[in-house]
């Protein structure tokens, strides 16, 4: 089943033209962003506006349907960063100039 219209405007507007992982802003790529389902519906997440957000197709090819990664430095598996639990600036910063995250 399709995210309704009314869902996708939501999510644009609570991620205010921002992937909600890396933060690019989507009225400078050449791609529209997609909604991506935090949790996967192939895991038995919904199309509930919550499990929702706004995602560049970079972020959202990488994380394709998981919702967990191996950790580089500890090697334990870890769950995703989730946008609508999580503060960004406490698991992200920006490189200077600003080009990597």
């Amino acid at each position: 089943m399709a995210v309704s219209a009314s869902s996708r405007r939501l999510v644009h507007e609570r991620a205010q033209l921002r992937c909600e992982y890396c933060h690019a802003d989507e009225r400078w790529q050449f791609i529209r962003f997609t909604i991506d389902h935090i949790l996967p519906q192939s895991a038995g997440g919904s199309d509930d506006p919550d499990n929702l957000a706004l995602a560049c197709r970079n972020c959202n090819e990488r994380r394709g349907n998981r919702s967990e990664g191996r950790d580089p430095q500890t090697g334990q598996v870890v769950p995703l960063f989730n946008p609508r639990l999580e503060a960004w600036a406490e698991h992200f910063a920006w490189e200077a100039p600003g080009i990597r995250v």
